[in-house]
């Protein structure tokens, strides 16, 4: 069969041309680039601990940090007590308990954002309304929360959960009100004419083409998620990869210190690629 063809049927229906294989095929052996600053960053570190750049309590080896994570998702958990953060058999039960608070507030601040975004975005009363607060409160730091949360709710999970749902908020409210107002007028006239009902303009025309800055909005609102966390498991909290790391430095321990540094970036890491794979197949008509 002739390469000149327009294309070849591949799986689930999707149309694969010539190009779009090489492509592909290049891209693959340029992925693996991404993991020389690793591996430098693995030497250099190696290195600072045999030539003992610092005393190395305070930098560990790349071994010691391999052995604490073992510990820390598969050592032998001991009997639990009241008050006490457990580091050794714990992994699995801290890690669930982080993605649990962040999943929950992320989730509530996604629907939030967008709701409310979308009301910024398209009623004139609306954004005269409540823009200037909500642009103020949007200036205030994130840890400025942490003192009037502790008051209101206590030095729980509960204050923990506020603080990611506010830093998660701000990034898809703010994606949501932009992309929203910046709908070109050709396409809303368009659908118009094509008798498409006022109220239903949002849901046919603005959501679609405001959706791939709506989808990086919630990128990096997940991103601020999953970075609050350890803001909320600072104290008071007995679970969660946070409340390990702060009794880690409570204890001098720094090799238990860098494993939760480790589990943050590889699970923010890995959410982030997911949610790119989901929202595909929303926008993958975009370029974005």
């Amino acid at each position: 069969m002739s390469d000149t063809l327009a294309g070849v049927a591949a799986p689930m229906g999707v149309v694969v041309t010539p190009a779009t294989a090489a492509r592909r095929g290049r891209r693959r052996p340029r992925r693996l680039l991404g993991l020389i600053v690793p591996l430098l960053v693995l030497v250099c570190w190696q290195l600072a601990w045999q030539w003992e750049l610092k005393p190395r309590t305070i930098i560990p080896s790349p071994h010691e940090v391999l052995t604490a994570a073992d510990a820390f998702f598969f050592g032998e958990r001991v009997a639990g007590l009241s008050g006490v953060v457990y580091f050794k058999g714990a992994g699995w039960s801290h890690l669930a308990t982080s993605l649990g608070r962040c999943g929950q507030a992320w989730v509530v601040a996604v629907v939030v954002g967008v709701v409310l975004g979308l009301g910024l975005g398209l009623s004139r009363w609306v954004a005269d309304l409540l823009d200037p607060f909500t642009n103020a409160l949007r200036a205030v730091p994130l840890f400025a929360w942490l003192p009037l949360a502790a008051v209101w709710f206590g030095v729980n999970p509960t204050s923990g959960k506020i603080l990611i749902f506010i830093g998660a908020l701000w990034p898809v409210l703010v994606a949501t009100t932009d992309s929203v107002a910046r709908v070109p007028a050709a396409q809303i006239e368009a659908a118009r004419m094509l008798g498409t009902p006022r109220s239903r303009l949002w849901r046919r025309v603005y959501l679609p083409s405001a959706l791939p800055e709506i989808v990086t909005g919630l990128r990096l609102s997940l991103t601020l998620a999953w970075t609050c966390v350890i803001i909320g498991e600072l104290g008071g909290t007995t679970d969660g990869v946070g409340a390990m790391m702060n009794a880690a430095r409570e204890a001098g321990r720094t090799e238990q210190i860098i494993v939760g540094i480790l589990v943050f970036a590889v699970i923010g890491f890995a959410a982030d690629r997911l949610l790119r794979l989901l929202s595909r197949r929303f926008v993958s008509w975009s370029d974005t």
